[in-house]
């Protein structure tokens, strides 16, 4: 849409600390406002309070959030002054939800608005996205409406049958299959039974180094792991017959690629992994460098939108990022960016998490950062992502295979040859592949001396109880949520309030209730707590979100399937019982005396019935 000189544009942004950064740069006929996220929410209303008609086609009923009546009065005068108004809300399905609402609520003529999206904070980015404006997106909106539709269906329809079962506060549309999770696994430890076996070591010396070999089979058999001492005792007694000699010496290198840039899951992960700081954190962190900082007196923009699931990075990028490289390390050190295979229901457009400008280092930026782990997590950012871009390390790997009769034994030795992109950047202990430097040579025959042998006894080991960041991995395995709502679904799980979860030494512990709420879930409601339903959830708000499934129908199929589940529960949940006082339904609320039935209508209507033992509540 042409923009006439001196009309006066409204551009409405969801954080305030974004239109200090667009102010810079956009000409003065623009005012810059922002909504402060959504402005709206799902109103307590109609059946079952969902504040959702089944019967007619899913209507929503949304009303403005009180705390933000303030804003949307304000946000409203400034429509009726502006010529035009650009919703430029953020590129992914919440941001075009929020882009609707504000259309919708503040009643924004079809011909007088425009939508924009762009990954960063920068002029270029800006100014290319106001010159390619387009409409909402029905199709995304309609994504993000159904999400919040199941979310709340499923609270407000199951809540109250787990309080009156298990006397749990909520049951969640993804806070549940986590919560299953975290109990599944915590039974597995529980249940396991360990297993003992032994590992058998060769030790020998030369030129007064002493050496250890491990014990890899027969010539025709590979076998890592003896079942008992005996077993043992038996090669070591076949050993003894002949002599230890160097089967074989084999030469290769081998390569450490650098992982890609950091999607939203990845960089939750590795954040929480190398700073120990939550989720919830992590993702404020980001947003505070997506928005920018004040330097020399100006609002800079560090990083892209941190809410994605693409490992692209731009082309003005890497192009960049080959000319910082050259100049401070060298010629040889940068690769470009291997090819990449984004996520199904990976965003187009969207780009890897990164940071805007590469001439912007954390050394440089430390002299604007006063918070010192703010700093960190940048400095974590520019790292990856420069060292995405550069050649795999290098590692020289000597494998000797030790013989004696039948029986194998080996060593490697593995030496770091090339640093490649390690110069930039190490994942960590867990990631890195370590060095083992055998530096005694052995060749091919060599008779070994001063040999001894050591069997070793070992038990299996339980697997570990979840940290938040091994839980996001797995959330992002098992397709469960967006990672953008990662922070949310370890927040409720923690809340103290529900009692669902605690944390043990960073770990994470269900509760008696949380292993209650899914034992109970699982018998009744198995597919709340289902994983793979929850992941087939997402891949459905895909086709959604591309037009391929229409979310009506998605709801309907949804809905039906949850309320024959109910009634099988519950039979009288889907008797609505109605206040005699005013005409509103009576919901189940829990008092300091128990579970009763109380007004919808509350505070307005105060009418409260108890809740009889053959009433179907437990």
């Amino acid at each position: 849409m042409a923009k006439v000189k001196n009309e006066r544009i409204l551009m409405l942004v969801e954080s305030p600390n974004k239109v200090k950064s667009l102010k810079q740069f956009l000409p003065e006929n623009y005012v810059v406002m922002a909504s402060v996220g959504h402005i709206c929410r799902i109103n307590d209303s109609g059946l079952y309070n969902m504040g959702i008609d089944p019967i007619n086609n899913f209507k929503i009923d949304f009303k403005i959030s009180p705390d933000k009546k303030e804003v949307v009065d304000k946000l409203k005068e400034q429509v009726k002054f502006a010529d035009k108004v650009i919703l430029a809300s953020d590129p992914d399905r919440e941001g075009e939800a929020i882009a609707y609402h504000l259309k919708n609520f503040l009643k924004i003529a079809d011909d007088k608005y425009e939508r924009v999206t762009y990954n960063e904070i920068t002029k270029k980015a800006v100014m290319e996205a106001l010159n390619n404006p387009r409409k909402i997106d029905m199709q995304l909106v309609n994504a993000a409406l159904d999400r919040s539709c199941r979310d709340k269906i499923v609270g407000y329809r199951l809540s109250g049958i787990a309080r009156n079962n298990v006397n749990a506060r909520s049951v969640g549309n993804c806070q549940s299959p986590g919560l299953g999770m975290i109990v599944d696994l915590e039974e597995e430890i529980e249940n396991f039974k360990p297993e003992t076996y032994f590992e058998l070591y060769l030790h020998f010396t030369k030129n007064n180094v002493e050496f250890k070999a491990k014990y890899n089979g027969t010539e025709n058999k590979n076998i890592s792991k003896l079942k008992s001492l005996d077993e043992c005792k038996e090669i070591v007694n076949e050993c003894k017959k002949g002599k230890y000699s160097i089967l074989n010496v084999e030469k290769k290198d081998s390569l450490e690629n650098p992982k890609p840039p950091f999607i939203t899951s990845t960089y939750q992960q590795e954040v929480s992994k190398k700073l120990g700081i939550s989720v919830e954190d992590a993702m404020s962190a980001a947003q505070k460098l997506f928005e920018g900082i004040e330097i020399n007196g100006q609002h800079v923009a560090l990083i892209t939108y941190h809410r994605t699931d693409s490992m692209v990075l731009s082309e003005d990028f890497k192009t960049a990022t080959k000319l910082y490289v050259e100049e401070f390390y060298g010629k040889d050190l940068y690769v470009g960016q291997k090819k990449v295979k984004n996520s199904e229901n990976a965003q187009e457009g969207h780009e890897a998490i990164r940071p805007v400008d590469i001439t912007m280092t954390p050394e440089r930026l430390s002299n604007h950062i006063n918070n010192n782990r703010l700093l960190k997590i940048y400095e974590i950012i520019w790292k990856r992502a420069v060292a995405s871009l550069l050649k795999p390390a290098v590692f020289a790997n000597t494998i000797y295979t030790i013989k004696n009769g039948k029986h194998r034994f080996g060593m490697t030795s593995k030496e770091l040859r090339d640093e490649g992109y390690r110069k930039i950047y190490s994942y960590g202990s867990d990631d890195d592949e370590k060095e083992e430097i055998i530096k005694e040579t052995f060749n091919k025959d060599e008779i070994l001396e001063n040999t001894s042998e050591e069997a070793l006894e070992k038990q299996t080991t339980p697997p570990s109880r979840y940290t938040e960041a091994s839980f996001l991995k797995d959330l992002d395995k098992k397709g469960i949520g967006r990672p953008s709502t990662y922070a949310t679904i370890i927040h409720t799980l923690l809340d103290q309030t529900r009692g669902y979860v605690k944390v043990e030494d960073k770990h994470l512990v269900p509760t008696q209730l949380g292993i209650r709420l899914v034992h109970f879930l699982k018998q009744n409601f198995p597919s709340v707590v289902d994983t793979t339903n929850r992941a087939n959830m997402e891949k459905t708000l895909d086709l959604i979100s591309t037009g391929k499934k229409d979310y009506i129908e998605d709801l309907k199929e949804f809905y039906n399937n949850l309320d024959d589940e109910i009634k099988k529960v519950s039979p009288d949940e889907n008797e609505e019982k109605i206040c005699p006082e005013c005409g509103s339904k009576l919901v189940i609320r829990k008092g300091k005396f128990g579970l009763f039935y109380g007004c919808s209508n509350y505070p307005s209507c105060k009418y409260i019935q108890p809740i009889k033992k053959n009433s179907g509540s437990k």
